[in-house]
């Protein structure tokens, strides 16, 4: 699986507070199956454009969300922020439930 970067996005996620190194670190925990990753299907109501967004945790166990495409074996980053104090403890259930 092969995943694309968009180097302006760093730039953004710097200037909200998100290390491009916690999405990088993130996604290669899980493609190596150290890590379990939450996904969710979205699609934008105005242009139905399909997305996921994966539910995850950083290497400083921090939860982190990501947007993507996933188109076959790619992902697209798009976007990741940290999430609301009610998708942590939704993450948190469904963590629960996994072990």
């Amino acid at each position: 699986m092969a995943i694309t970067w968009y180097w302006g996005l760093a730039h953004l996620l710097a200037q909200s507070g998100i290390e491009i190194d916690d999405v990088y670190d993130m996604l290669s925990a899980w493609l190596a199956g150290q890590r379990q990753i939450w996904f969710m299907p979205a699609v934008d109501d105005a242009t139905g454009i399909k997305a996921s967004i994966l539910v995850g945790r950083a290497d400083d166990g921090q939860p982190l969300v990501i947007l993507a495409r996933v188109d076959g074996k790619d992902i697209y980053i798009v976007n990741a922020f940290r999430p609301t104090p009610e998708l942590v403890a939704d993450f948190e259930r469904w963590e629960s439930r996994r072990d």
